[in-house]
C-alpha cells in the first residue's frame, strides 16, 4: 500500500485527523483534513470563515477538535501504521508504539459509526518539511489553547496505575485525607500515586506549554482517566504532606521499613508542572489566556525538572509562555538609547553610540534565510498604541562611527551605601537605558553556546541583573561542540537528581542562594540596587564583562558537606567546642544562610535552640549526619525544620575563612566545593549574592581567538576585547556572613578595594 503524501498548507492553515471509531484491536483508520485556524478566538457574528485556495476549494474554519499531548517514545520493532483515506484512495502512515496506544485508547470513547477530530503533532505536521514545521510550531500555542480539550496520554496500564487513579478519588474527599496520611495500609496507594507522577510525560519540556494552555485537559493511563484539575489537586495534597508519610513507610515491611522511600517529592516534574501551570497565566472562565505572568528568565530558571530531546528546546519550548517573548511576523520596534550616557564617578564610565541599524530587526523572507528560523519579538512593557513614541536615535553618521568605551573611573573612587541607594545620579543614569533587548531568533542550526548567549543577552538586558549566572539552567553541549564558558551554569548543577538504581529523586547539591529569578523580591541584596555594568555589549565572543570589586580572598577551606554531613572541622574553624557552650551567632546563621524555611524570610528566633539540639547529637567523630537525623532519629519538629533548611544551604558546600586582606577582619563564608585557596570573593554589579572568581593567566596577543566578521565590524567589541586583560573563571555563588545586604560597599570604602572590570571566560 502506498505511503501517505502530504498536501501543502497555506500560512494560516492546519491539518486535523478525523479518527474513525472501531474496536480496540481493529486497524486504525482516519482522514487528514485541512482547515483554516482564524486569528480571532471565535468567528465574529457566528459566520463561517472561508479561505479561497488557489485553484482549489474553499477552506472552512476549523471545527471543534481535541489536541493530544504525549511522548513520542521509541520506534517499534515491527511496523505500526495508521490508514489514511485520501481522495477515495487508502494510504498508510507509520506511527510509533506510544501514539498507536493513545489512538486506540481515545477511539474507545468514540460512538460506533462516528468520528473525532484530533490535532497530533506527529501526524498533522509534515515532519520532513522544514518550512512547514517551522510555521506550524509557531501555531502550537494557539492550537492547544483553541482545542476544546487536551487529551494527555501517559501510557499503558501497569500494576499500579489503576490503583493510583482510584486513590486520587479518595484523596479529594477532604474528610478522609488526614486519616489516609496515618493509615498503616495506605503506603502502597501513596507509592502508586508516586509512580504515576514519574511517568515520562511529566518530564517533557514541551508539555508545560501544552497543558498550561489547555482549556480543559484529561489524563489517560491505560483504560483509566482523570481530569487534570483533579490530578493537580491530588498532587498538591500529596506534596503538602509527604514528609508526614515517612512513619508509614518506616513501619511497612513491604517497603523494607524505608522512611525515605518517596525521596524528594519536591523535585518531581509532576509537582513542578502543577506549580507552574497554576501561576503561569490569568485566564477567562472559558480558558482563554488573558495575561501571561512570568518572564522568560523566571521560566527558564524554574524549569530544571523538564527535559528536552533537543538542547535548543531548553529555550525554544517555553518562548510563547513568557510575557516578554511573543511570536510575531511584523517589524520589531527599534531599540533606542541616548547618544551619550555618562555615569557618576562611583561607576564605570561609558560612552556609547549604537552601530548602524543596531537593534532593528525585520521579519519576512528577505531576512529569514534558513527555513528553520522564526523570530520572536519583545513588546515594550506598558507602552500601548497610543503611548508616546520612542526617543529619537542618534544620527546615522554617529551610529556608523560611534564606539563604546568602558573603563574604570580615573578619579578617586567614592563608594556609596548600596543598602540605602542614596546616589540619585546613579539611579537616573541606569534608568535611561531601554528595557528592550534584541529579539530571540529560533534556529536549530545554531550551536548551543549561541542559543545560550542569545537567551542571556535577552534575560540580562531585561532584568539588568546577573543572578541568572548563578542558576543551573543550560543544557549540555553536543559532543562536537566546545564546552560552555564558566559563567553559563549547566543543569548538571541542579540541586536534585535521580538516585542510582532508584526511581526517586534525592538531593545532590545545595539550592541556589539567589532563589528563583523573577519570583518576588530577591533573597539577598549584596550588590545593593546596582545593575549590570556595562549595560550593553556585556558579552564579547565567549567572554562576559562584569564590573565590581574584590571583597577578599579565600585563606582557609574546610571539607565539603558531602551527602549533607557537616564535618567536625567546621566547628574548629569558628572556635566552638560544641554544646553546652552557646552556639556562635555567625555559625548558626551561616548554616542556614541567615534565612528561614524557603530562604525568603529572616530565620526564626528558635533556630539557635534547634542548632544546639542538633549538635548535641554528634557522632563520636564529631560529624553531623543531617539525613540520618531526619530519617532515623526521633527529631523534634523544630529541629527537623532547621535541618531541612541546613541541607538546602550546606549540601556539597565548604565552610571557608577569608584572608582579611588590607587590614580587614576575616570573613566566614559558604562556598562551592570546587573553591581553592587564593580564589577571590567578589561583589559584582547586578548580582544579589557574592561570587567566587578564579584568576587565570593573562591571554597573550597571539592566543586571542579570532573574531567573526560581524564581531570585528563593531568597534565597541574591539574596545572590550580581552586581549592582554586578566581573565577569570566563574567558580560559583557564595554566602558571606555579614556581607549579604550591601555591607560590601562599606567594606570597599574602608579598605580601598578598587572598582574594576572582570573578563569572565
Amino acid at each position: 500500500m502506498r505511503h501517505y503524501q502530504y498536501k501543502p498548507l497555506e500560512a494560516d492553515e492546519i491539518r486535523l485527523l478525523e479518527l474513525q471509531s472501531g474496536d480496540f484491536d481493529a486497524e486504525l483508520k482516519g482522514s487528514l483534513l485541512i482547515f483554516k485556524l482564524p486569528e480571532d478566538d471565535e468567528p465574529r457574528c457566528g459566520h463561517e470563515i472561508l479561505l479561497m485556495r488557489d485553484g482549489g476549494p474553499d477552506t472552512p474554519n476549523a471545527p471543534n477538535y481535541d489536541a493530544l499531548s504525549y511522548t513520542w517514545g521509541e520506534s517499534a520493532r515491527s511496523r505500526l501504521f495508521l490508514n489514511i483515506m485520501d481522495d477515495g484512495k487508502l494510504s498508510q502512515m507509520d506511527i510509533k508504539p506510544n501514539l498507536d496506544g493513545a489512538l486506540r485508547r481515545l477511539r474507545q470513547d468514540i460512538p460506533h459509526g462516528e468520528s473525532r477530530m484530533l490535532w497530533i503533532d506527529a501526524i498533522c505536521i509534515n515532519q520532513s518539511d522544514i518550512p512547514e514545521k517551522s510555521t506550524q510550531i509557531q501555531k502550537m500555542a494557539m492550537i492547544y489553547n483553541r482545542a476544546e480539550s487536551v487529551s494527555v496520554w501517559l501510557g499503558g496500564e501497569d500494576k499500579d496505575s489503576n490503583r493510583a487513579i482510584e486513590f486520587i478519588e479518595k484523596l479529594l474527599k477532604l474528610d478522609d485525607f488526614d486519616p489516609l496520611t496515618r493509615d498503616p495500609g495506605a503506603p502502597a496507594e501513596w507509592a502508586a500515586l508516586m509512580n504515576l507522577m514519574q511517568r515520562p510525560w511529566f518530564n517533557r519540556r514541551w508539555i508545560v506549554q501544552e497543558i498550561s494552555l489547555a482549556r480543559r485537559a484529561t489524563l489517560f493511563c491505560g483504560p483509566q482517566s482523570v481530569s487534570w484539575q483533579d490530578f493537580s489537586a491530588a498532587v498538591s495534597l500529596f506534596v503538602s504532606r509527604y514528609q508526614d508519610l515517612r512513619p508509614l513507610f518506616q513501619s511497612s515491611k513491604d517497603f523494607q521499613h524505608h522512611p525515605n522511600f518517596l525521596g524528594e517529592v519536591d523535585a518531581l516534574g509532576a509537582k513542578s508542572l502543577v506549580d507552574i501551570t497554576n501561576n503561569l497565566f490569568r485566564k477567562s472562565d472559558e480558558g482563554v489566556v488573558l495575561e501571561r505572568l512570568l518572564s522568560l528568565e523566571a521560566l527558564i530558571s524554574t524549569m530544571t525538572a523538564f527535559e528536552a530531546s533537543s538542547p535548543h528546546d531548553t529555550i525554544y519550548a517555553v518562548l510563547w509562555l513568557a510575557y516578554d517573548a511573543e511570536p510575531d511576523s511584523k517589524d520589531s520596534a527599534a531599540m533606542c538609547q541616548d547618544e551619550v550616557l555618562r555615569t557618576p564617578v562611583q561607576s564605570p564610565t561609558i560612552d556609547m553610540f549604537p552601530s548602524q541599524d543596531e537593534g532593528v530587526f525585520r521579519f519576512g523572507d528577505d531576512l529569514v534565510e534558513s527555513p528553520k528560523s522564526v523570530t520572536y519579538r519583545t513588546p515594550f512593557p506598558g507602552r500601548g498604541a497610543n503611548d508616546s513614541a520612542p526617543a529619537p536615535r542618534a544620527p546615522a553618521a554617529q551610529r556608523r562611527t560611534g564606539r563604546t568605551l568602558l573603563k574604570p573611573p580615573t578619579g578617586p573612587v567614592r563608594s556609596f551605601s548600596a543598602r540605602s541607594a542614596s546616589d540619585r545620579c546613579l539611579r537616573i543614569a541606569e534608568n535611561q537605558f531601554e528595557d528592550d533587548p534584541q529579539p530571540i531568533v529560533v534556529d536549530y542550526e545554531k550551536e548551543i553556546y549561541d542559543v545560550c548567549r542569545q537567551f542571556l543577552e535577552f534575560a540580562i538586558s531585561r532584568s539588568k541583573s546577573l543572578d541568572i549566572i548563578c542558576q543551573p539552567w543550560a543544557p549540555e553541549p553536543q559532543r562536537h561542540e566546545p564546552q560552555l564558558p564558566s559563567w553559563i551554569s549547566q543543569l548538571s548543577g541542579a540541586p536534585f537528581d535521580k538516585k542510582p538504581g532508584q526511581n526517586c529523586y534525592g538531593r545532590v547539591l545545595a539550592d541556589p542562594l539567589v532563589g528563583s529569578s523573577g519570583h518576588g523580591p530577591r533573597n539577598y541584596n549584596a550588590s545593593g540596587k546596582t545593575k549590570i555594568y556595562p549595560n550593553k555589549d556585556f558579552i564579547n565572543g565567549r567572554t562576559l564583562l562584569v564590573t565590581g570589586f574584590v571583597l577578599d580572598a579565600i585563606s582557609v577551606r574546610k571539607g565539603p558537606a558531602l551527602e549533607g554531613i557537616i564535618p567536625s572541622s567546621w566547628l574548629d574553624l569558628v572556635g566552638w567546642s560544641g554544646p553546652p557552650d552557646p552556639v556562635p551567632d555567625r555559625f548558626w546563621r551561616t548554616l542556614v544562610a541567615d534565612r528561614g524555611p524557603g530562604g525568603h524570610k529572616y530565620p526564626p528566633a528558635y533556630y539557635p535552640l534547634a542548632c544546639k539540639w542538633v549538635f548535641e547529637q554528634r557522632s563520636r567523630r564529631g560529624n553531623i549526619n543531617t539525613s540520618e537525623l531526619l530519617t532515623f532519629g526521633r527529631c523534634p519538629s523544630i529541629a527537623m525544620e532547621f535541618l531541612r533548611r541546613v541541607q538546602s544551604v550546606v549540601w556539597g558546600r565548604r565552610l571557608i575563612l577569608t584572608a582579611g586582606r588590607r587590614g580587614s577582619k576575616q570573613l566566614l563564608a559558604l562556598a562551592p566545593a570546587e573553591v581553592e585557596e587564593g580564589d577571590l570573593i567578589c561583589i559584582i554589579y547586578g548580582c544579589s549574592v557574592p561570587v567566587v572568581l578564579r584568576r587565570r593567566k593573562k591571554r597573550k596577543a597571539d592566543d586571542t581567538p579570532s573574531l567573526s566578521r560581524e564581531e570585528t565590524s563593531t568597534s565597541s567589541l574591539q574596545d572590550y576585547s580581552p586581549r592582554n586583560q586578566d581573565q577569570y573563571s566563574f567558580v560559583g555563588q557564595c554566602y558571606v556572613h555579614g556581607m549579604m545586604a550591601g555591607e560590601g560597599f562599606k567594606h570597599q570604602r574602608e579598605h580601598g578595594n578598587k572598582l574594576k572590570v572582570f573578563h569572565l571566560v
